[in-house]
């Protein structure tokens, strides 16, 4: 049984824990952040108001992260969506660092 995902889009800012290559999507890196605010995008449901104060998992473009020179320490400010129960993904046209 497949479950379709709903369109949802949400605004994160925080700091970069970790940074890594995606496990299994050779062109995505694997980011763990530790969000400071979150706010809705109109329109979109927010599938991440539960994540202030906590650190989640995002996947972002590898030529992104290469393109802004992110690492571990950097502070961001991303749209981001869920894509299933454990994957979360980073709009490349909607990063920026903010450090």
């Amino acid at each position: 049984m497949q479950v379709q995902a709903v369109e949802n889009w949400a605004i994160i800012r925080g700091k970069i824990e970790a940074l890594s290559p995606h496990r299994e999507l050779n062109d995505y890196a694997s980011a763990s952040i530790t969000v400071i605010e979150v706010t809705p995008v109109p329109g979109y449901p927010n599938l991440f108001s539960w994540a202030v104060g906590k650190q989640i998992d995002v996947n972002i473009p590898k030529t992104k992260t290469e393109e802004l020179g992110l690492a571990a320490g950097d502070s961001i400010r991303a749209r981001v969506r869920k894509a299933g129960p454990t994957n979360a993904f980073v709009d490349p046209d909607e990063i920026e660092k903010t450090n």
